[in-house]
């Protein structure tokens, strides 16, 4: 869950699935944690069918799954079902209660456009990269998207630039980054969107965006600074290490003993590696 919580309910043998953050909780605290953080998913989450029997069945609390189960039937609101559910535990106080409460009104009173952009960012936030994608991409092509305001669109712009740029996109990437740092002034996307540039080999694309941003000069010596490390350190990274021992053992043509792991295991190891720190990245 990100945080140690500190629990006196029962605490279920099977854990509870969140399909929409792919999230696992265990106890009652547990999850009025998770509903608290995720407000962007609290519909979809609590109209789960198997919510209230794993309530019943896994935490052995029946009246509460029963009086949840009468206020689905009659089809009653969220801030009901979050009540009842937090009621159930004293994690939170009376005040966090009504703090959440209130944060429900604010959610559910902005604009549909700009609960979609909320959506999109709690996929981000829980690393679901797939669905990400689609919101922002339909976030971004949806007409509303103009009344979104201009800071935020600027975020969505940059994250989905991020996106872009963790799946090997760099030439989209670099375009949306542009458009985050020109709608909000962010340095954050104007380091991207150069970092965009040159990963993705837009060198003529590069050189000249130095020349138009050259009066940024925090960007630009954090740019600096950023490749001068990157330079000064490849040759100590393992990666670097094994792709040379790899042109070694390639030029022998020949495997080295088991033991030593050979040019197979160590050609599979190193790209299991890099794939794992662009993914991590």
């Amino acid at each position: 869950m990100g945080r140690l919580i500190f629990c006196i309910g029962n605490k279920a043998k099977e854990p509870y699935f969140f399909q929409s953050t792919g999230t696992k909780v265990y106890t009652m605290e547990e999850l009025c944690y998770y509903l608290y953080h995720n407000i962007e998913t609290l519909e979809e989450d609590l109209s789960e069918r198997q919510l209230v029997p794993w309530i019943r069945n896994e935490l052995g609390m029946e009246e509460r799954a029963d009086f949840l189960q009468q206020l689905m039937d009659r089809n009653a609101g969220i801030k009901d079902l979050v009540v009842s559910i937090f009621c159930s535990t004293d994690y939170y106080t009376e005040e966090e209660i009504n703090k959440l409460i209130a944060d429900i009104d604010v959610y559910f009173d902005m604009l549909p456009i700009e609960r979609k952009k909320r959506h999109a960012d709690a996929f981000l936030r829980y690393g679901k990269t797939r669905e990400a994608m689609l919101e922002y991409r339909n976030l971004l092509d949806d007409r509303d998207f103009v009344y979104v305001p201009e800071e935020d669109q600027a975020k969505a712009y940059h994250n989905m630039a991020v996106l872009l740029a963790k799946n090997g996109m760099f030439k989209n990437a670099a375009k949306y980054f542009l458009i985050a740092y020109q709608k909000g002034a962010r340095k954050e996307s104007l380091c991207q969107y150069l970092y965009a540039l040159k990963i993705g080999g837009m060198e003529q694309e590069f050189n000249n965006a130095l020349t138009k941003y050259a009066d940024e000069t925090e960007v630009m010596r954090v740019l600096e600074n950023q490749f001068f490390f990157l330079e000064e350190n490849r040759e100590y990274s393992p990666e670097y290490i094994n792709v040379l021992r790899l042109r070694e053992l390639k030029d022998r043509e020949e495997e080295a003993p088991d033991e030593d792991g050979g040019f197979w295991w160590l050609f599979e190891e190193t790209v299991a590696r890099l794939k794992k720190n662009y993914r991590d990245a």
